[in-house]
């Protein structure tokens, strides 16, 4: 089968490590590596005093350390260059699989140059499920697919848009209200429907919730938009509302709502497209009360459901800074961005991330997953 990845394109790839100076082998010894794709003992050895594969390359880069890393991209063995799309494919996987890499920024970065170059060959890397809380990647085609576009008179719109700052036992947050009120504004002139609620409590938070699932069955373009306290527990991510009073770990599956419970809404609606921007990646009030190596920091990473991007204002396991401003860091970026003319939506999160990066001086590196298989644009005029 003749190879869809391009020569250029795999050149650009291998190119993002050199100028990043992120190793591709991670946290593995490289012969460790290599020895996961292909089977080192039957590849022969480049250096006479050898007879394998898996001898000289242990020589060369664990014993004396004397091949620069790049060796690997032109070494006629492996064949990067040309090899055949499904190996190549795996060897990305790889790079960025949690054994090999447990540096989530550098997982966001690499992600990025990876799909802004495979997609011009019709392939894209997409998280596939998770080992321990961290996001395991696969390859797919990406299927051609008509642009959706935001302003249509065929197209319905629809959002939930939320709010939470004064907690009842955690404190008042400065920005999620004023950035929920933006937001709101935000998407009504981008033709959006918004459903808005403020400082929630869980009843409440759970009623608008089904609300919105039910609402959304008659819309081609959903939208959750969530600012305030967030925690995962056990793998699950959890919105909590302003009557929570979490004094342990087991009381949030009581006292706050999974998330899930929006893409599960979400997937049933059969909605052309479906986008979760969670901005609650704070600090855990309740982490003290909770005893420590208990929780862990930040939200983890969700399976995006066919059709769907899921946004979090920063990656997995890290938590995000509230903001001096009227609006969060994040949210500010977003508001932003977000009615930037004939801008994908990939794009878009892409401009966010950046601003957000550079803001922050790379402290916080917002993330997305997506299943996104056509454009979508908020403002394509």
């Amino acid at each position: 089968m003749d190879n869809k990845i391009e020569l250029s394109t795999r050149r650009n790839i291998l190119d993002g490590f050199i100028v990043t100076r992120i190793s591709w082998y991670g946290n593995l010894e490289q012969v460790n590596f290599l020895g996961r794709l292909f089977d080192l003992s039957k590849l022969a050895s480049t250096d006479h005093r050898y007879k394998t594969a898996d001898e000289d390359i242990w020589k060369h880069t664990v014993a004396n350390n004397d091949w620069p890393d790049e060796w690997v991209f032109t070494d006629s063995r492996f064949n990067f260059l040309h090899i055949q799309d499904k190996l190549f494919l795996e060897f990305l996987c790889l790079t960025i699989h949690p054994t090999v890499r447990d540096n989530q920024d550098q997982v966001v970065t690499l992600l990025e140059i990876y799909n802004n170059n495979l997609s011009k060959n019709s392939y894209e890397l997409y998280q596939a499920g998770d080992i321990a809380g961290r996001p395991k990647f696969e390859a797919r085609e990406i299927q051609v697919a008509v642009a959706v576009p935001a302003k249509s008179h065929n197209v319905t719109k629809l959002a939930l848009v939320i709010g939470c700052s004064d907690y009842n036992f955690a404190g008042v947050l400065a920005n999620p209200l004023n950035d929920a009120n933006s937001v709101e504004k935000k998407l009504q002139s981008l033709g959006f429907d918004v459903l808005k609620i403020l400082n929630p409590n869980q009843k409440d938070l759970k009623k608008i919730i089904d609300d919105f699932g039910d609402k959304l069955k008659g819309y081609d373009i959903g939208l959750f938009y969530f600012a305030g306290h967030g925690v995962q527990v056990k793998g699950l991510n959890y919105l909590i509302p302003v009557d929570a009073n979490l004094k342990t770990e087991r009381m949030v599956e009581y006292d706050c709502v999974e998330a899930g419970r929006v893409l599960g809404y979400m997937e049933d609606s059969k909605s052309q497209v479906n986008i979760v921007i969670l901005d609650a990646c704070r600090d855990n009030p309740f982490e003290r009360s909770w005893g420590r190596g208990i929780s862990l920091r930040g939200l983890t990473t969700m399976s995006a459901p066919s059709g769907s991007l899921i946004a979090y204002s920063t990656s997995p396991g890290k938590t995000a800074s509230d903001g001096d401003g009227v609006n969060g860091l994040y949210t500010h970026s977003l508001l932003e961005h977000i009615g930037s003319k004939k801008v994908t939506v990939m794009s878009m999160f892409q401009n966010v991330r950046k601003d957000v990066m550079t803001k922050s001086k790379n402290e916080q590196i917002p993330w997305e997953a997506t299943s996104l298989t056509a454009d979508y644009f908020f403002n394509p005029e």
